[in-house]
């Protein structure tokens, strides 16, 4: 039986059509990448002292909340 000269290439094109697909995609990211304005070192050290900033003042506002409503509990004996 003589293969079908279809069946043959459809076969080709399943097995690599994967590994085109994801060497199309690493190409655009390549690309991409090259359009990226990447922030300073003075924006990234501005930005790191914002976040930490906004860490500190979330962390002291959950722990004060915390505290708050640990004694309200513990005035209520609501747990003993």
């Amino acid at each position: 039986m003589a293969m079908s000269k279809g069946w043959s290439g459809g076969l080709l094109v399943r097995l690599t059509r994967p590994f085109t697909n994801t060497w199309n995609f690493l190409r655009e990211v390549w690309q991409e990448l090259h359009r990226v304005v990447w922030p300073s070192h003075e924006d990234t050290y501005t930005f790191t002292v914002v976040v930490l900033i906004a860490i500190f003042i979330v962390a002291v506002w959950v722990g004060t909340l915390d505290m708050i409503l640990t004694k309200l509990v513990g005035l209520l004996r609501l747990y003993q």
